[in-house]
């Protein structure tokens, strides 16, 4: 049995590097964004300076009516946390790996 989905290629953010991969369902032709975290953490920060929920392709969310979704105050605090851990695991990171140099 064949595979369902297939990898099409990347996703470059803004200053060319790589924040996610397009999957196709082969049975659907539907292509999806898979985002790593670096994809993730800038979706998040997006989201929270427009304060709009947005796909993983950059497109702002929209209601049935054509309005954007807005963040609710438990979405907003979400996005605010996972910045912050990996805030912190990068400096535990960059602690360990380069002798404390941030």
């Amino acid at each position: 049995m064949a595979n369902k989905w297939s990898k099409v290629g990347p996703v470059k953010g803004r200053g060319g590097k790589q924040i996610g991969t397009k999957v196709r369902n082969n049975s659907t032709n539907k292509v999806h964004v898979l985002l790593n975290p670096h994809g993730k953490y800038g979706k998040a920060t997006v989201e929270l300076q427009q304060g709009v929920r947005m796909t993983n392709d950059g497109e702002i969310k929209r209601n049935q009516s054509g309005e954007p979704l807005t963040l609710t105050k438990e979405q907003r605090a979400y996005r605010a946390g996972y910045r912050s851990a990996v805030i912190d695991q990068t400096k535990a990171y960059k602690a360990k790996h380069q002798g404390g140099k941030q």
